[in-house]
């Protein structure tokens, strides 16, 4: 992997997450308008907040903890690479107060760092991205416990390409 050229870092501004916004890579993870009282009407039950695609080739859906550290989770974030995962699809979820950006690059044979965008994952959400979605790996906002829901299987389904150029992502003002 060849390092980003030298210069200025292009700027990507990180935008709040939303169904619509989402659609083109998976599925946000959040209570939906489907509900149903369980527990004697004392919870409201939604079923089915995740699309998971896990099954190609022996797959089989795992479920992971990813703990980030405040220290290498500070903004501006800057960007190294993308990822993509051909065979499953992958479902990341902050937990507690914890958020999380999602930064993307569409669904080609490689990235596409002119298409880039990057969407903030609240506390209360999460995402499931489509099987061949390019994405960096997780950024989380400041330190955070991430549910990862993901395909486990004897051969692991990651291919990485490193950023071509200097992009840092920041947080829309307020």
């Amino acid at each position: 992997m060849s390092a980003p050229e030298a210069g200025a870092a292009t700027v990507l501004v990180a935008q709040p997450l939303s169904r619509a916004g989402f659609a083109p890579y998976g599925h946000l993870i959040a209570p939906g308008p489907q509900q149903r009282d369980i527990n004697f009407g004392t919870t409201r039950r939604f079923d089915d907040v995740a699309h998971l695609d896990t099954d190609a080739q022996g797959g089989r859906v795992a479920v992971a903890i990813f703990r980030t550290d405040v220290a290498t989770h500070v903004a501006p974030y800057p960007l190294r690479a993308f990822e993509r995962h051909l065979l499953g699809s992958q479902s990341f979820v902050p937990m507690g107060a914890g958020r999380m950006l999602v930064v993307l690059a569409g669904c080609d044979t490689q990235p596409d760092e002119a298409a880039m965008v990057a969407f903030i994952v609240e506390p209360g959400q999460g995402v499931t991205l489509k099987r061949g979605v390019w994405h960096h790996p997780l950024i989380t906002i400041g330190a955070a416990d991430v549910l990862v829901i993901e395909r486990m299987a004897p051969e692991e389904d990651c291919e990485v390409v490193a950023m071509r150029s200097r992009v840092e992502v920041v947080l829309a003002a307020s």
